[in-house]
């Protein structure tokens, strides 16, 4: 593998797997053109990044100079403790095991949001087409493991991207089913976070909370109690309801119950943002919730209260492109990272 450009290493490590990609630093090959290596990873099947990262390189293979990871957790002083994985990253100590010139480490919202201005319509599913102000911040929401949030600010030449941990912020319930949502939650655990009730890790909460109310279906039960992980059974059992392939009222109520939890934090998100150039939702699951993303009942749970006609004007989309995180970390590393190591005029600074 040979080129006459710094070679970028990019990555998104989320709390279920890892994917990594090898990307020239020349600017007409970003966005959107293929990487020269991609790999993706179960993380379950290693004990720490650093043994991804190993064979994604290859035993005595080139080491690229530079590298931009995007993670999810919090990232301080270009290290990080992973939110939902016992892993623990640290720039500095990526570059002396590896051989690294300079590896930075950003939140993975963060590069999902990052990646958002180059998405085109096919990546896109539009809950509400809006009236976007332009320029506008732009705010991006993703349940997957987690609940991640980010939001782009415009600046002059692009945008400043802002990490967020609102995922971790306390559940309010909107009516009173969700008012025994959160009694139920409470009888297990002393706080409830938004995250703990719209995500991947929420699912067979939520589903253990609707079993207390809707008759559960011998099948169904059988197929969560010998899943690994019970999500996708639930999402797929409600995907077929809903699609008419097989009656499953308690998981269509259950994925409903995230979708409006969904809504109604998407909502609080652009208030606290001011997300007029639009709210995206990302994540691992977002794109199998859309068969039963109704827009209708997602706009009416959004744009509510004293804010209803600013929050109506607000576009909302489904990111359907599961590559956008690692778009965006190769973005930034290219803009921010390659940039600064290695001037180069082709390469336009956004960020």
């Amino acid at each position: 593998m040979t080129s006459t450009q710094p070679l970028l290493l990019a990555g998104d490590v989320g709390a279920t797997k890892t994917t990594l990609a090898l990307y020239t630093a020349a600017a007409k090959e970003l966005p959107g053109s293929p990487p020269l290596k991609k790999e993706t990873f179960l993380n379950r099947s290693f004990a720490c990044f650093d043994d991804v990262l190993a064979i994604f390189l290859g035993a005595g293979g080139q080491v690229p100079p530079y590298a931009c990871i995007g993670i999810a957790g919090p990232v301080l002083d270009d290290a990080a403790d992973m939110t939902n994985l016992n892993w623990q990253l640290d720039a500095r100590a990526l570059e002396k095991r590896h051989g690294f010139i300079r590896v930075h480490l950003i939140n993975d919202l963060v590069a999902t949001a990052v990646g958002v201005p180059s998405l085109d319509n096919r990546d896109l599913y539009t809950i509400n087409s809006g009236k976007p102000h332009s320029p506008g911040t732009r705010a991006v929401l993703a349940p997957g493991t987690g609940l991640g949030q980010a939001f782009l600010i415009p600046q002059e030449n692009g945008f400043l991207p802002c990490p967020s941990e609102g995922g971790h912020s306390t559940f309010a319930p909107r009516n009173a089913e969700q008012l025994d949502l959160l009694a139920f939650m409470l009888q297990r655990q002393t706080h409830v976070s938004v995250e703990q009730v719209c995500s991947g890790l929420a699912v067979p909460k939520l589903f253990a909370f609707m079993s207390t109310r809707q008759t559960v279906p011998e099948w169904l039960q059988l197929e969560v109690e010998e899943a690994e992980d019970a999500t996708p059974v639930i999402i797929e059992a409600a995907r077929r309801a809903v699609e008419g392939k097989r009656v499953c009222g308690v998981a269509v109520h259950t994925v409903q119950l995230l979708c409006d939890i969904l809504a109604d934090e998407a909502a609080n998100l652009a208030l606290k943002t001011l997300a007029l150039g639009g709210v995206y939702l990302a994540g691992g699951i977002a794109p199998r919730l859309q068969p039963l993303l109704q827009p209708e009942r997602f706009m009416r749970i959004f744009a509510r209260g004293s804010s209803a006609a600013l929050l109506a004007r607000i576009p909302v989309h489904l990111i359907l492109n599961q590559q956008t995180a690692l778009l965006g970390a190769s973005e930034y590393g290219l803009r921010s990272l390659v940039r600064q190591q290695a001037p180069d005029p082709t390469i336009p600074s956004r960020f």
